[in-house]
């Protein structure tokens, strides 16, 4: 039993040694508060220091969940055996003062027990509890618990111990909150952290200065990040020209990429940044697969060669055969010629898409892209005119250099122009820019077509990706152009997107690093 040691709180008339001793208690209580989120600690030592303050005989702290039931029981006495501390909390919290504290949410005192109906003796209790007071600790109009001191003499606690103990219970609230807070989130980083220990991704995250400071085992094996990596930035620890892009994005974006790492490697990644956290990559190891996607496209390449000559022959003999005959062999001829000439296509795409793939022709160089888009869109005019559509480039008139190769992005731009040409009916409009947004360069080229339903749109970068030909100008086309569009901008290290609506047109884009020259 914690027996009065000395009592700060003197005689109530004298209120200015009154309130003094208020003043230190409190700030002892908020010093320990302060001093630990242990909550048992605190609440314990907090509860002690107030029964010898007060000067009770015995004190208590119940902690409640939202339908009034203890989780958790403090009491400032010793020699209460742990089994009966739960059958007591029940008869408390249900018929005694503590449950009408909780129930009329207000504190109150019981000056006598003898003439109270709401104290209800324990059967077998060594202590002659006389008077009683307690309060609810209420946080955001929930109580969170109820603290109790009883005196085994009557009329012993007044007004001014019950205003001391509000002041106290306040505090104890907003403590038992704090704990709570922190041992969820605890248990969430705890769990979290086992999850993303579990997931075959290398995961990084890094803060709003880009330091690292948390990686998974994932990434402890597959980058080799060590205890030192903490609290460093990305870039000194992974000096990778790849992986710039984690320092390109937009708060609230998600961007996906492939990267290639000095050793070889490669890795999807995809990238979230956070608002008021940071950023969080994930990387996903895909060595295998585009070894296994050269192996696929130096087999395409040797095919499409061996098929060129044959294609060739074909052709030319057709074309031979449909000088010679007349009517409707002429017409056989010719139409043998046209395929043959469509089949020459589709070989020349697939072997451009595997160089592409291959890196072969990787010779980078800057070049200013506002030149690589004029110098494509004039080849266009002259198709764009033959059907009646407007074919407009806009420009900054500052330089906007990338590294890369101007006939491939040049193929790249082409693609997208002749795709849209397919698209836009008669008297429509194809419009087409480039801007520096967020250290990318970006190309548009928007049309005035009828749209692209969002099902679609996912799919339309992909290999042999076709929209039908009901829409479009000149057949169905064999669904590699967007394809080489994307690869080529991927081999700049940029990405491509579309902005689609039905009956609104659409905007195909892609961004690359702006060059930036080291010195």
């Amino acid at each position: 039993m914690t027996k009065r040691k000395n009592n700060i709180l003197p005689n109530p008339l004298d209120e200015g040694q009154l309130y003094l001793g208020w003043v230190e208690l409190l700030y002892e209580i908020i010093r320990q508060f302060a001093s630990t989120l242990d909550l048992d600690e605190v609440l314990g030592t907090v509860l002690s220091m107030t029964v010898q303050s007060v000067g009770a005989n015995e004190g208590s702290i119940f902690l409640l969940d939202n339908q009034g039931w203890v989780k958790r029981s403090i009491l400032a006495r010793g020699n209460v055996p742990p089994e009966v501390k739960f059958p007591v909390l029940v008869t408390v919290m249900s018929k005694g003062f503590a449950g009408w504290v909780f129930q009329n949410r207000r504190a109150d005192i019981i000056q006598d027990t003898k003439n109270d109906p709401r104290w209800v003796p324990l059967t077998d209790d060594p202590h002659a509890t006389r008077s009683v007071i307690g309060v609810p600790l209420v946080r955001r109009e929930q109580i969170v618990g109820i603290l109790t001191l009883t005196h085994p003499k009557p009329n012993v606690f007044t007004s001014w111990h019950l205003e001391l103990l509000n002041a106290i219970a306040r505090q104890a609230a907003a403590a038992i909150e704090n704990a709570q807070l922190y041992t969820q989130a605890n248990n969430e980083r705890q769990m979290l952290q086992a999850i993303l220990g579990s997931v075959q991704e290398a995961i990084i995250v890094a803060d709003l200065r880009d330091r690292i400071i948390f990686w998974n085992a994932a990434a402890q094996q597959s980058l080799g990040l060590t205890e030192n990596a903490r609290n460093k930035p990305l870039k000194d620890i992974l000096a990778e020209d790849a992986l710039l892009f984690f320092y390109q994005t937009a708060e609230g974006e998600r961007r996906f990429k492939q990267v290639a790492l000095n050793d070889g490697r490669y890795f999807e990644c995809s990238l979230i940044r956070v608002p008021n956290i940071g950023k969080v990559l994930a990387m996903h190891d895909i060595t295998t697969f585009k070894k296994l996607d050269a192996l696929k496209s130096e087999f395409v390449s040797h095919v499409s060669h061996d098929l060129k000559n044959p294609l060739m022959l074909i052709g030319g003999y057709a074309a031979l055969l449909e000088e010679d005959l007349e009517g409707t062999s002429a017409a056989h001829a010719g139409t043998i010629t046209q395929t043959v000439e469509r089949m020459r296509e589709f070989i020349d795409d697939l072997l451009d898409l595997s160089r592409i793939e291959m890196g072969i022709e990787a010779e980078f160089k800057p070049i200013d892209m506002n030149g690589v888009m004029l110098a494509s869109v004039t080849n266009m005019q002259a198709l764009a005119m033959q059907n009646d559509i407007a074919l407009i480039t806009k420009q900054t008139d500052s330089e906007l250099i990338v590294k890369g190769s101007p006939v491939r992005l040049g193929q790249a731009i082409s693609n997208l122009v002749g795709n849209a040409l397919k698209f836009t009916p008669g008297g429509g409009k194809i419009t087409t820019c480039t801007s520096m947004e967020e250290g990318l360069i970006v190309v548009r080229v928007a049309d005035t077509g009828p749209g692209i339903p969002p099902v679609l749109q996912g799919k339309l970068f992909q290999k042999f990706s076709k929209l039908g030909q009901d829409t479009t100008r000149g057949g169905e086309g064999h669904g590699l152009g967007l394809a080489i569009v994307r690869s080529v901008v991927e081999a700049h290290g940029g990405r491509v997107w579309v902005e689609s609506q039905v009956g609104e047109g659409s905007v195909f884009a892609f961004g690359i690093p702006a060059y930036q020259e080291k010195g």
